[in-house]
Order: structure tokens, then C-alpha cells, then sequence
């Protein structure tokens, strides 16, 4: 089985599994943006082999690189960078390589917004917070007068705590709206 790890460098701790993939047999093909030397020993005792990039931001040299890959080892199995911010490119070269484990590029955007993904959580029976997307301090209000304070707003698209706030009376919501993107 050919797996393609994606940024396998990044957090540290993704070493752990491509340790685990190796230890079940798996052929371990990591592509990043960090030279190999600069690689925790851990990380490059597991993998296979490694193609650096300049940036996992250019589609093109990630699409050579799988290409590379696929030339070399034969047909890629898996494509994965467990990484929020690479779903996109995660899902484009899925489809790309007719790598039918994983989200296809079609799909990917019901799973990468908050408000998307809502549904699936009702469906499997996780309970969830409410949700309501606004635009508009009047549509925010309206929000808060069904659920009152404290809230969390976040975008519905993006990684991690990036532009999260707290906001725990009107006048947080109003500097909210004054100084948001």
C-alpha cells in the first residue's frame, strides 16, 4: 500500500503516524516544504522516501510530486496531511490521481465549513452548539436575543483559533463588528 503523508513534519508529533503505517506495512511517501536534514531522525527512519517542495502552497509542484510518486511506486493508495488547512488540495489530489480513499474535490466543501459540517454531527447524534451564520450586527442581535451571552463567534471556513472571539455582552459585540476582518 502506497501512502502518501502530506507535511508529515508538521505538527512534530505527525511522526507518530507515519511510524504506525510503516509498522503495518504501509509504503510511506512524504512530501513537505522542510529539507530532509532539517527532519526529526523519528520522521525519516519511517518514511520511504521524502520530496521536498519549495511551498505546499503551489498545486503544480505537489502535483508533480505525487506524480513522482505514482511513477516510482505505482498506484497511491492513500493521500493525507491530517491538516485542516490542506482539505482543498487534500480532496483535488484524491481526485487528480483517481485516489478513491478520502474526500473527493467535489465533496470537500461540505466538510470544510463549521456550519456544513453541523449536519453530519445532527445526523450522527453529537450534540452540538448553535449555529448561525451573520454578516450584520442587526442579524447578530436577533441571534443573541434566542441564546443570550456568552457566544463564540468564529469564520465558518478556517484553521484552528485564527479570528475566534469570545464575546460576553454588547459591548464586546459591538467592538467585535468595529474591528473584525
Amino acid at each position: 500500500m502506497n501512502f502518501v503523508f502530506i507535511s508529515p513534519q508538521f505538527p512534530r508529533t505527525y511522526w507518530n503516524f507515519c511510524d504506525r503505517l510503516k509498522k503495518n506495512g504501509v509504503n510511506v511517501l512524504g512530501i513537505g516544504d522542510t529539507p530532509y536534514d532539517e527532519l526529526p531522525n523519528e520522521l525519516r527512519s519511517t518514511l520511504t522516501e521524502y520530496y521536498r517542495l519549495d511551498t505546499l502552497e503551489d498545486y503544480d509542484q505537489m502535483l508533480r510530486a505525487v506524480g513522482f510518486f505514482t511513477f516510482k511506486y505505482g498506484k497511491i493508495d492513500w493521500i493525507e496531511s491530517n491538516n485542516e488547512y490542506w482539505l482543498e488540495q487534500d480532496a483535488r489530489l484524491r481526485t487528480d490521481f483517481h485516489v478513491i480513499t478520502g474526500v473527493q474535490a467535489d465533496e470537500v466543501g461540505r466538510f470544510k465549513s463549521k456550519s456544513g459540517m453541523k449536519a453530519y454531527y445532527q445526523e450522527a447524534g453529537v450534540p452540538t452548539a448553535r449555529c448561525h451564520k451573520v454578516t450584520t450586527i442587526e442579524a447578530a442581535k436577533v441571534f443573541l436575543s434566542e441564546v443570550g451571552y456568552p457566544v463564540i463567534v468564529k469564520p465558518d471556513v478556517g484553521v484552528g483559533a485564527t479570528d475566534t472571539w469570545a464575546l460576553d455582552n454588547e459591548q464586546d459585540l459591538e467592538n467585535f463588528f468595529c474591528q473584525s476582518p
